[in-house]
C-alpha cells in the first residue's frame, strides 16, 4: 500500500514495524475519523518535529556549531521521548514527513496522554536525564474525539489545564478539514475556497443590494403591521432593540466556534421563547419527516404575516448572510449553521459537518431541504465534506438559484 521499512528511524522501534508515507498515513487518520464516529471512540495522534537536529536521513546528530555537551543532553532527551512514544508499549501507526515523524494511537483516550507522559518522565528520571528537559521542547498531540456532547465539554476542560501544566506534550483538538490542510493541494484549495468567497459575497451584495432594500421595506412593514395587531389587543410591545429589521441569531460554526449569524427577520419578536411550546405540536404535524433535534414547522404561527412566509420561501431571508461570507464567519458553500442547543443532541457522527465553515448552501439546501430527514440531511453534509471540490461548489451554487426562484422544501 505505498509503505516502507522504517529503517530511517533505526534504533527507536521494533524491526519490522512499518512506516506510512504522509499521503497514506493521512488517509489513515482520516479513516480513524470516521471509524470514532461510528464506535463513539477517540484517538491521538503524536508529531514529533525534528527542528533543531541534523537529519541524514539514517540518524539524528547535534549540530556542530552548537555546545557539544548540552546539545548531547538534548538529543538524548529527544531520543528518550520519542523512544517511548514508539516502544513494544505503545506500538501503534507510524508515519513519516520531511520534518517530522508521526504516531497514531487508535482507541485512545486522554488518559492514555497521561500514562505516556508518565512514562516518559520515568526513563528520563531512570536516566538522570528530566533536568535537560528544555521549556521550548514540546511536541504535539493531535486528539479526536467522537463521543457525545457531554464528554467533550468535560475534554475541553481537561485540554486546557493539561496545555497550561504540561511542558513536552502540547494537546489540539483535530477536525477531517485540519487533516486536508496537512497537505499542499488542502491548503491550495482552502486559500482558493476563501479567494472565491470574498469575491462571490462582494459580489452576492453589489447584485442584491436592491432586493435586499426591498425586503427590509417588506419586514418594516410587516413589523408595523404586527405592532399595530398588538396594540388592539392590548398587549405590551417589545423594546425597539428586539424588533429590528435584522435578526441576528447565535449560531456554531467551525469547529464549535459561535457567531452571530444575520438574517432579515421573518418572525415577531420573542418568537425564540415559544419554540418549546410548539415543539411538541411540530411532532405531530412533521408529515412523516424526522426532524431530530431540529425545529422546522409547517404554516409557523410565529412567521410575520405581510411578506415573512415569502422571504422564507425563496431564502430571500437569508441574504444578509453574504456578510457573515465576507467576516469569514461562513462559507458560500457548506453545510448550515447549527443553533447551540441543536448540536447538544448531536450524535458522534453527526458532529462531523462541523468540522468545515457553515455555508449559505449546500446539498441539502438543494435537494428537497424540509423534505428530507434529518439523518439523511447530515449524511448529505458528511458527503460534501468528503468530496467536495470547487467545480462541485459552483454546481451546487447554480442549483441554489433554481432552488429560490420555486422554493421547493421550504418552511
Amino acid at each position: 500500500m505505498g509503505t516502507e521499512r522504517i529503517e530511517t528511524l533505526n534504533g527507536f522501534v521494533t524491526d519490522g514495524v512499518f512506516v506510512y508515507p504522509k499521503k497514506y498515513f493521512l488517509q489513515r487518520v482520516k479513516e480513524e475519523i470516521y471509524r470514532s464516529n461510528r464506535r463513539s471512540q477517540c484517538f491521538l495522534w503524536f508529531e514529533i518535529p525534528l527542528k533543531g537536529f541534523v537529519y541524514d536521513g539514517v540518524r539524528l546528530q547535534v549540530p556542530s556549531d552548537q555546545v557539544a555537551e548540552k546539545n548531547a543532553k538534548i538529543l538524548e532527551t529527544w531520543k528518550i521521548a520519542v523512544q517511548t512514544i514508539l516502544s513494544k508499549e505503545h506500538m501503534s501507526t507510524v508515519g513519516q514527513d520531511r520534518g517530522c515523524i508521526w504516531c497514531l494511537h487508535a482507541n485512545k483516550n486522554l488518559q492514555f496522554l497521561k500514562e505516556m507522559k508518565a512514562s516518559i518522565e520515568e526513563n528520563m528520571k531512570r536516566l538522570e536525564f528530566e533536568e535537560h528537559l528544555p521549556n521550548g521542547f514540546n511536541f504535539k498531540v493531535y486528539f479526536y474525539s467522537g463521543k457525545s456532547q457531554t464528554f467533550i465539554q468535560e475534554e475541553d476542560r481537561f485540554i486546557k489545564s493539561w496545555n497550561k501544566d504540561s511542558l513536552l506534550l502540547k494537546v489540539k483538538r483535530i477536525s477531517i478539514e485540519d487533516i486536508r490542510e496537512k497537505t499542499f493541494r488542502g491548503i491550495y484549495s482552502r486559500g482558493l475556497k476563501r479567494l472565491i468567497d470574498v469575491a462571490g459575497s462582494l459580489f452576492g451584495i453589489f447584485l442584491f443590494s436592491l432586493i435586499m432594500l426591498m425586503c427590509a421595506v417588506f419586514v418594516k412593514y410587516a413589523l408595523f403591521k404586527w405592532k399595530i395587531e398588538q396594540k388592539k389587543l392590548g398587549k405590551k410591545l417589545p423594546a425597539a432593540k428586539d424588533s429590528t429589521i435584522l435578526f441576528k441569531q447565535v449560531r456554531v460554526g467551525r469547529n464549535g466556534r459561535l457567531f452571530k449569524c444575520y438574517k432579515f427577520r421573518t418572525m415577531y419578536p420573542g418568537a425564540d421563547k415559544e419554540k418549546e411550546e410548539l415543539r411538541k405540536q411540530q411532532e405531530m404535524e412533521n408529515g412523516g419527516v424526522d426532524r431530530g433535534p431540529t425545529f422546522k414547522m409547517e404554516n409557523d404561527p410565529r412567521i410575520l404575516k405581510h411578506g415573512g412566509s415569502f422571504l422564507r420561501k425563496h431564502s430571500l431571508d437569508e441574504l444578509p448572510q453574504f456578510f457573515n461570507v465576507l467576516k469569514g464567519d461562513m462559507s458560500l458553500v457548506g453545510p448550515r449553521p447549527p443553533t447551540p442547543d441543536e448540536i447538544k443532541k448531536y450524535e458522534a457522527w453527526h458532529y462531523i459537518r462541523l468540522a468545515v465553515k457553515p455555508g449559505l448552501t449546500c446539498i441539502w439546501q438543494t435537494s428537497g431541504r424540509n423534505d428530507v430527514h434529518f439523518d439523511e440531511w447530515m449524511r448529505l453534509d458528511n458527503r460534501y465534506i468528503h468530496d467536495r471540490s470547487t467545480l462541485g461548489d459552483l454546481n451546487l451554487k447554480l442549483k441554489t438559484i433554481e432552488v429560490m426562484f420555486h422554493g421547493k422544501g421550504a418552511s
